[in-house]
């Protein structure tokens, strides 16, 4: 089959006068170009209309003389966050269509599949070009694993702030995910609206084809669940580990205002300024006797019966 990378108007007759399929891959279009795929081709007007408007959920919308399939892809992003990528797919008689904003190297990949394909029906195009996006959703997944791990050890041995704001990033990442594997999974759903719109643009073959891509979406929103429990538990780990920390923090709280509560009396019934009790105490022994050893004594009594006390 045939691949297009530009709005070749003259190639796009001759390929629709022979009755050979082909896909029509474009990256970044301009307004301009979606309108002439909209006369070269019967793609309903609201169809060209979504693809001009990007940032949609994962949908799918049939037309009197075709359909359009919003789709996600995957691809590497700024440090272990992947990026989803939206692709527009439509699916006219004879040709497949794909709008994106960005190159993705799924679409590459879709390509060198489709070109191997002896020239015969769309279908086949579209589950190439699906397969290779399901296939890097479910790969972006593959680090997840060691990544939970791994910082599940690191809040175990320090749980820190920042660790704190990683696992709340993760969750983020994952629900992000998950808000677009479920719903594509549900599009490709064996007895959903998409093969039955289709109809005769999808074979047998293809319907088995499109059932192990539902297969790889089922798997992949399986993977997003058990994940976001484990860094449920990761979390609750992380507030043990910070409510450990308190409890010891306020344990030597505790044994300090403990050491300096016989203090606090004595230096409080000595240091009561009436005329008589100031009087009775006035002789240098007294100074050694009620000031320093009396508190001296307090504190070494109150340390043995602590440390005895830790120690039963």
């Amino acid at each position: 089959m045939e691949v297009i990378e530009a709005v070749d108007a003259d190639r796009i007759r001759a390929l629709r006068g022979r009755g050979e399929p082909f896909w029509l891959r474009l990256t970044d279009p301009a307004e301009g170009d979606l309108h002439r795929v909209g006369q070269l081709l019967p793609i309903h007007p609201m169809a060209i209309e979504d693809s001009q408007e990007f940032g949609q959920r994962a949908k799918f919308d049939a037309y009197p003389h075709g359909a359009l399939l919003v789709f996600y892809g995957a691809q590497s992003g700024t440090g272990d966050r992947p990026k989803l990528v939206e692709v527009h797919l439509h699916v006219t008689d004879g040709a497949l269509v794909t709008v994106t904003r960005q190159p993705l190297a799924a679409l590459q990949a879709a390509v060198r599949r489709v070109a191997a394909i002896d020239p015969g029906h769309v279908g086949r195009a579209l589950h190439g070009v699906l397969d290779e996006l399901a296939d890097r959703l479910l790969n972006t997944l593959d680090g997840f694993d060691g990544t939970i791990d791994d910082l599940q050890a690191s809040v175990a041995e320090n749980a820190t702030r920042a660790k704190r704001q990683h696992i709340f990033a993760l969750r983020r990442q994952l629900t992000e995910l998950r808000h677009v594997v479920v719903p594509q999974r549900e599009l490709l759903d064996p007895a959903g609206g998409l093969f039955a719109t289709l109809g005769d643009a999808i074979t047998d073959d293809d319907r088995v084809g499109f059932r192990d891509v539902h297969d790889h979406l089922d798997r992949a929103a399986g993977l997003i669940g058990s994940y976001r429990e484990q860094l449920g538990g990761v979390l609750d780990l992380y507030l043990t580990e910070v409510s450990n920390r308190m409890n010891q923090v306020m344990k030597r709280l505790t044994i300090v205002a403990t050491v300096f509560l016989p203090l606090t009396f004595l230096t409080a019934f000595f240091g009561m300024n009436f005329g008589w009790f100031v009087q009775q105490i006035s002789p240098m022994w007294t100074f050694w006797v009620f000031g320093i050893a009396l508190a001296a004594a307090a504190t070494a009594g109150l340390a043995v019966y602590l440390t005895r006390a830790g120690r039963g």
